[in-house]
C-alpha cells in the first residue's frame, strides 16, 4: 500500500500504460527538464596540446562560399514554445509540492501555491490541482484545523500499520475528532451539501491529513499523504446511507488467468473437473480485483439520521485476499436481465456474466453433514462494470471485526437535538456561492 515518494515520483515520470486517467487529477507529472535526458551533452574534442591558430575572417569566408550558415553563436538547447516552458515550469514545481508537503508547513504551501494560481497560459487541470490544494491550505490555516492535523499527522507518523495504513488513518482521525466536536459536526452538515458533499469531504480529509489532493473522486486515488520514506494513497467517499458506495471500474482481463495462476493451473482452468474450474476461476477473479486495488486506502463516511459519524477505512487489497484464503468471502457469478452482452460474428447475442462477492459467515445451525452452515451475505456487487459496496452497516460491522484491512468507527452525536437539526439544515447558500465578490 505504501511507496516511497521518491520511487513514486519517478514513476510518474512515465505515462502511464494503464487505465483512464482522471481528468480532475492532474495528470501524472511530466520529467524533469534539468534531468538532462533526451539533451546530451556536446562530446569533448580531441585532446590537442597546441592546437593551431585559425584565421576566423578566412573561416567565415569559406563557409560562405559552400553555402554553410554559421551556428557558432547560437544557443546549445532551442527556445521552448512559452506554452511548453509553462507547462514543464509547472511540473518541476509540482514535485517540489509534493515533497514540501511531508513538511505540512500550511504558510510556505500557500506562498508555492501563489506562484502559479491564476497564472496565465496553464492548462485546465494544472490549475483544478492549485485551486483544490490552496483551499485545503486555507482550511489548514484554521486554529482547530490546524490543531487536529497535526495530532492526526503525528499519531499517523509514530504509529503507521504499513501494511493497512486506511485502518490507521482512520483509527487515528476518529480519535482526535472525537475530542473536537466543531470539526466532527462536520460530516453532519456535509449531507446537505447534495452533489458537492464528496468534493468538500475530499478537501476536509486532506486539510486534517495534510495530503495533496491529486483527483475527484473517480477510478484513481484522490488525495495523498506524504512522508519521507513512503505515501498513502487514499480514495475518499462519503455517502448518505449504506447500501450502494461506489469503488471503482473493474473487468477482467484476458490474460488473467495466465498472470495469477501457473501453467498446471491455467491447463486445469481449461481441462479439470466442473469443481476444479469453479475454484480457479474464483481465485482468479480475487486475485485480478486485488492487484487493481493494492495501492489503494478507502477512506469512507457515512452520516446517520441521528447524527452518528460511522468511519469505515478499508485496505482492499489485503481485506479481499485474505478472507478470501480464509474462506470468509465466496465470488458467485450472476446474471441479470440488464447485464452487459455483445453481438458475436454469428449475430448471436452474448450476455457477460457479473459477479457479487458474499460476505460468509456461520448462523449457529449444522448442514446435513453435520458441519457449521453458513449464511453468504451479498458484500461487494459488480454492476455494468463498476464494483459496489452493497452490504448494509451490520454486515460491514460484522466483516470489520473479522477482516484484516478493516476497521469501522462510530461517533454519537452528543449534542443538543435541536442543533442537530440546525446543521443537518445547514445547507450551502447558492448566493454566496454566485455572487461573492472575488
Amino acid at each position: 500500500m505504501n511507496h516511497a515518494l521518491e520511487d513514486w515520483l519517478l514513476e510518474f515520470d512515465i505515462p502511464s500504460m494503464g487505465g483512464q486517467p482522471d481528468p480532475g487529477a492532474g495528470g501524472p507529472p511530466m520529467g524533469d527538464p534539468n534531468s538532462g535526458v533526451g539533451n546530451p551533452a556536446n562530446p569533448p574534442g580531441p585532446n590537442v596540446a597546441n592546437p593551431p591558430v585559425q584565421d576566423d575572417s578566412a573561416k567565415d569566408q569559406e563557409k560562405k562560399d559552400k553555402g554553410d550558415e554559421d551556428v557558432s553563436n547560437d544557443p546549445n538547447t532551442p527556445d521552448m514554445p512559452e506554452d511548453d516552458a509553462k507547462v514543464s515550469d509547472f511540473e518541476v514545481w509540482k514535485k517540489n509540492y509534493f515533497k514540501e508537503s511531508i513538511v505540512g508547513d500550511t504558510n510556505k504551501l500557500i506562498d508555492m501555491l501563489n506562484q502559479f494560481r491564476g497564472k496565465k497560459g496553464l492548462q485546465r487541470y494544472q490549475n483544478k490541482f492549485v485551486n483544490d490544494n490552496y483551499n485545503i491550505q486555507i482550511l489548514r490555516q484554521n486554529a482547530n484545523f490546524d490543531k487536529a492535523s497535526k495530532e492526526i499527522r503525528k499519531m499517523i507518523k509514530e504509529q503507521l500499520d504499513q501494511n493497512n495504513p486506511a485502518t490507521t488513518v482512520v483509527n487515528h482521525i476518529s480519535e482526535v475528532l472525537e475530542t473536537i466536536p466543531l470539526l466532527n459536526n462536520i460530516y453532519i452538515k456535509l449531507n446537505g451539501y447534495d452533489a458537492m458533499k464528496g468534493d468538500l469531504h475530499r478537501k476536509y480529509i486532506a486539510a486534517l491529513t495534510g495530503s495533496v489532493q491529486v483527483g475527484a473522486g473517480a477510478n484513481t486515488e484522490d488525495i495523498i499523504f506524504n512522508d519521507k520514506d513512503y505515501s498513502i494513497m487514499m480514495s475518499t467517499r462519503f455517502n448518505s446511507q449504506w447500501g450502494e458506495i461506489m469503488l471503482d471500474s473493474w473487468m477482467l482481463k484476458e490474460d488473467d488467468a495466465e498472470r495469477y495462476l501457473t501453467e498446471p493451473e491455467v491447463k486445469r482452468l481449461k481441462e479439470g473437473s466442473p469443481e476444479e474450474k469453479d475454484v480457479l476461476r474464483r481465485r482468479v477473479v480475487m486475485e485480478s480485483i486485488a492487484k487493481q486495488f493494492e495501492t489503494r486506502a478507502f477512506i469512507i463516511n457515512i452520516v446517520g439520521e441521528d447524527g452518528t459519524v460511522y468511519s469505515l477505512g478499508w485496505d482492499l487489497a489485503s481485506s479481499l485476499k485474505s478472507a478470501y484464503t480464509e474462506g470468509k468471502l465466496k465470488v458467485k457469478a450472476k446474471h441479470a436481465d440488464n447485464s452487459e452482452a455483445m453481438i458475436d460474428q454469428n449475430g448471436e447475442v452474448v450476455p457477460f456474466l457479473d459477479l457479487s462477492i458474499c460476505y460468509t459467515k456461520e448462523n449457529g445451525q449444522q448442514n446435513e453433514d453435520g458441519l457449521p452452515d453458513h449464511d453468504e451475505i451479498e458484500f461487494i456487487e459488480r454492476k455494468n462494470g463498476v464494483l459496489f459496496l452493497v452490504a448494509d452497516f451490520q454486515a460491514i460491522k460484522e466483516a470489520a471485526g473479522v477482516l484484516q484491512g478493516m476497521v469501522i468507527k462510530e461517533t454519537p452525536y452528543n449534542g443538543n437535538p435541536s442543533d442537530l437539526e440546525v446543521l443537518t439544515r445547514c445547507v450551502y447558500s447558492t448566493h454566496d456561492l454566485l455572487m461573492r465578490q472575488c
